[in-house]
């Protein structure tokens, strides 16, 4: 699920390049010629978020292009009540794990969700928010 701010309600991009933290900046060549809807910022914690989005807006800067949205990645494990949602991600993800520690993450309710989101609009960090569910992160590569 992808949620944006109120300036861009509609806005649901096709083509999001991610770029993380942990595997190092991505090329010049790599975020430019992706030709992305948006770029999604999968960092390990919020106050990362400036100094990634900068970076990011830098390289497009370069290149004389505009920057593309910039998406919070937020992985999600979601539940019934917080604790179910606890429960669940020490049982799926673990805590203090790779997995864990690599990246943004809210445990609890789909309420508890909306709010952080309505928070984040509010901030104005990002222009969006990408959420990933548990079981699809741990069943990739962590």
């Amino acid at each position: 699920m992808t949620m944006h701010n109120e300036t861009a309600p509609s806005f649901v991009p096709e083509r999001i390049v991610e770029i993380s933290t942990w595997s190092g900046p991505r090329t010049y060549e790599e975020l430019i010629d992706a030709d992305a809807d948006a770029v999604e910022l999968d960092i390990e914690s919020l106050d990362r978020y400036e100094q990634a989005a900068l970076g990011v807006r830098a390289v497009y800067a370069a290149a004389n292009l505009p920057t593309p949205p910039l998406l919070i990645r937020i992985n999600t494990c979601l539940a019934a009540t917080a604790r179910e949602a606890m429960q669940e991600f020490e049982r799926t993800v673990g805590r203090g794990s790779q997995a864990h520690r690599k990246h943004v993450w809210f445990v609890g309710t789909e309420n508890g969700l909306r709010g952080l989101v309505q928070d984040l609009q509010v901030l104005r960090l990002g222009d969006g928010v990408s959420c990933i569910p548990a079981p699809q992160l741990t069943a990739s590569a962590h």
